[in-house]
Formats: structure tokens, sequence, C-alpha cells
């Protein structure tokens, strides 16, 4: 029998596709004009934008001897799939003799073709999008190329670059990623956990502003739950494996806690992890009927909805202010995410965000690379590279774009707050998926009372402890 909160996650689940649909095809017709140069390859291009005054920076430059074939796979839609395609005009100017082919693919799909790609050595392709989590993985099998050597030769390009992105997300795309390691990929993409609220709502309701810490969250999640007026205090991702994991990861953070210890111990059954976990299971009181099933799509929906109404750890997302996905996007405001309330905790965001490599066994790799640097180029370069990523749904990682298109999307401005704080959001190593996925079915498994909190911590450091001996990480 179907009860009504299941006809209820489904229709969120059914609105949350819809919404995404309608977005994408709007958003395909507007841009037709702009990105049709996506299936060129030679010619002139008619839809390119004049350059204008103060157009070109001091790191603009031009190179017709430069040829080759640069054949990019990144994500479909939003944010990944249309940013790329709106930077052929202006690379063209620069390079007319490059050939570029963007070929986008479904995100569910994306992760598992990134290492298979590269595990296979396929050179079909010179460079793609991965996620800093997949760096390690990617080196060690020898897919990357060391980009120091480029990154010399343009030694004020470089400046520039490292100075508008933070370190706390440059350092996640060096091997070893640590602040001297080696420079593997460019993050044109940043991104963070942020704090969604209505601020229609927080007037009316006589709060003040976002949260601070995850006590006040709890109280506000409280005052705003009505779910017999289809309005609920919470949302969250917290599907099975990864995403709940991570969702309780961010609360240990938060709390001052790690996932493993320097000698690479898990540490959630201890008291920071007791104290985190208990909060989050707090929250969840106040949680829609979707949470357990949403990944980003299920939460945004619903947020668009406006049954969902409080979002206080949520991956960042310019849908929330956009007029054409929900009817409250001048209503929505961003903050940083919540602390603890121990004297150990911080607001400390995990971190999401991509970058771009060159394939290792590829051809072209010079123009491979001018493309992935034209692609991270801000105002040094050229104004129309930034402005063309931001208002083709582009999520930027240069702290002078983030800042500079808070207009177009407000929530810009948490977003900067939060990359220069942030930590990533899985441990650095080749395994970050497998222990993330473990996480988080233990973590559901309470959330859908399968298990006690205290018998899932335990559990979950010996899951993790096990994976992590069977890579051979303990003597």
């Amino acid at each position: 029998m179907v009860t009504d909160r299941e006809t209820l996650a489904k229709q969120a689940l059914a609105e949350g596709r819809r919404l995404r649909d309608e977005l994408t095809r709007r958003r395909m017709l507007e841009l037709s004009a702009a990105t049709a140069a996506a299936a060129w390859v030679g010619g002139n291009i008619a839809e390119a934008r004049a350059a204008g005054e103060e157009t070109h920076g001091p790191g603009w430059y031009t190179d017709d001897k430069l040829t080759g074939k640069v054949v990019m796979y990144t994500f479909a839609g939003q944010r990944w799939g249309l940013p790329p395609k709106a930077m052929l005009p202006t690379f063209k100017e620069r390079f007319p003799n490059v050939e570029v082919e963007v070929v986008d693919e479904p995100v569910g799909e994306a992760y598992g073709k990134i290492q298979m790609r590269a595990a296979s050595k396929s050179d079909a392709f010179n460079t793609q999008w991965a996620d800093h989590n997949q760096l390690s993985a990617l080196v060690n099998i020898g897919a990357m190329v060391d980009m120091d050597p480029w990154l010399a030769k343009d030694p004020g390009w470089t400046e520039d670059y490292f100075k508008d992105v933070p370190a706390n997300v440059t350092v996640g795309y060096r091997s070893p990623q640590t602040p001297e390691g080696h420079t593997y990929m460019l993050a044109s993409d940043s991104n963070a956990k942020l704090q969604y609220y209505r601020k229609d709502l927080f007037e009316k309701a006589g709060i003040k502003g976002p949260a601070t810490t995850f006590e006040e969250a709890i109280e506000i999640a409280k005052e705003l739950h009505a779910p017999d007026r289809d309005q609920y205090g919470f949302v969250t991702t917290a599907r099975r494996g990864l995403f709940a994991g991570l969702e309780l990861y961010q609360m240990v953070r938060s709390y001052g806690g790690v996932w493993f210890n320097d000698q690479w111990e898990p540490q959630f059954n201890t008291e920071i992890g007791h104290r985190a976990f208990s909060t989050l299971l707090k929250l969840m009181e106040y949680r829609h009927p979707v949470t357990i099933n949403a990944a980003d799509d299920e939460v945004n929906a619903v947020l668009a909805k406006g049954s969902a109404v409080f979002a206080p750890f949520e991956w960042g997302t310019s849908v929330l202010n956009n007029k054409d996905f929900t009817e409250f996007a001048s209503v929505f405001g961003a903050a940083v995410v919540p602390k603890g309330e121990t004297p150990e905790s911080k607001h400390e965001p995990l971190m999401g965000g991509f970058g771009q490599y060159v394939n290792a066994f590829a051809k072209d790799q010079d123009a491979a690379f001018e493309f992935i640097k034209h692609m991270n180029s801000g105002d040094y370069t050229d104004s129309r590279i930034g402005l063309d990523y931001v208002m083709n749904t582009g999520q930027p990682a240069r702290s002078s774009l983030l800042r500079k298109y808070a207009d177009v999307n407000p929530y810009f401005i948490a977003l900067a707050d939060s990359i220069v704080v942030c930590t990533p959001a899985f441990p650095w190593i080749p395994e970050a998926f497998t222990v993330a996925e473990a996480l988080g079915n233990d973590v559901v498994a309470v959330i859908a009372g399968e298990k006690d909190m205290e018998t899932a911590l335990k559990d979950i450091d010996a899951a993790q402890r096990q994976i992590m001996a069977e890579s051979g990480y303990y003597d």
C-alpha cells in the first residue's frame, strides 16, 4: 500500500525532473546562438561577440600557429555542460586554427566513465572534467600531465590565477595534495556546502538571520516545521550511500572532527562523532519526506516548490535564485554553514567543485592546455570570459568573478565566503568513494530506524578500518 509520505516523495521526485528538464530546455533555447560554435571546426565565428573597450586584459594573446583538435568530456546541463561551450567564441578569436569539440554526458554516468577512460589509456579525448577527489586515483595510473611547465611559461597569468582562486581550492588539484604539490588540474568550477533559507519566512517568524550554530539550526527547523501545511523545516541530500555519508561528515567537521587520524584510524565512534550524529538526528525530526531518497535535484525541487524551507548544509546551486525554476527566487538567502557549539567547533563547509586536466595518453596536449587555461581565465585575460562563464550557468572558482557577478547569482557571496574556509568533502585517497559509500549506508540505517546510533557508529569505524586494511594502510 502506498502511503501519503511515499506519494509525496514520488511527487517531489517527478517535480524535480520536470523543473530541471523545463529549465534545461529554456536555457538551451536561449543559448542556441551563443553555443552554435560548439560544432564548428573551421572558418569564421559569426556568433563571437566583438571586443569592446577594456575587454582585453594584460593576459590576452593570440596564436594562429597553434593547431590541433581539443576533445573535452564534461557533464551535461547547467554549470558543467554549458560553460565550456560558451567559451568557444572567445577561444577561437585567440586560437583560430584549433578545433574544439565539447562532449557532455549525464553526471550520473560520468564518474565511472572518467575512471574507465583513464584506466584504459584512451586517446579519444585530450581533456576532461574531474572531481578533485578523483585526482589521487588518476595520478596513480599516470593519466594526468603535470601542468607546471606550461604554467611557468606565463608567470603573469599563473600569479593571477593562484591569487584569485583560494588555496583551499587549488590544493585539491595538486599532487601530492599539499601546497607544495604539482598542479595537475585547473579549477574553473567551485562549490561548497551552503546554508539556504527563506528570508520571507524568517522575517515572518521573527528569526533574525541564518543560523550561526547547529543548536540555532535545530530551533529554526522546529519553528518553521508545519507539515499540516506541507511545510517542512529541514531538508538535505540523505540518499543511501555517499550522499548520506557526506551529511554526517559535514556535521563531524562542524564539530571539529576528522574522518581519519594520522594513522588512518577512523574517527566516527568518538565523542565528536556521537555529538555530530545526535545533532543530525535532531534535525531529521523536521525533515521533508523526500530527504532519505534525495540527491541534489530532489532537494532543489522541494525547496523550489516551497514545501521545504530550510537547508542548513546543501550544495551551492544557481537554480534557487532562478525565477524560471522557482517563484521564491528573490527570497532565497544563502550563508556559510553553521558550526557546532563546542570550543573546537568551526565553520568548515565541505568542498566540491571540478577542474580540467590534460590526458597523458592523447595528442594535441598544448591545444588542450590552452583551452583549459582559457576557460579558467578571468578579467586578467579578457572580461568576456568570466561574463560568458557566469551567464551560461557557470559557478566560478575565481573569487573576483564570484563577487563581481553576485548581482546575477546572489548566493555567489556565500560561496566566495565559504570556499576560503572549506575542507575536502572526502579524504584524498583512491578509496574515497568506497569509504563514503560505506559510511552513508550506516547513516541511513539509523535514520530509517534499522539500527541504533551507538551500534552504527561502532559498525562505521569497523567498516572503514576493514576497507583501509584491505587497501594496505596498516602494517
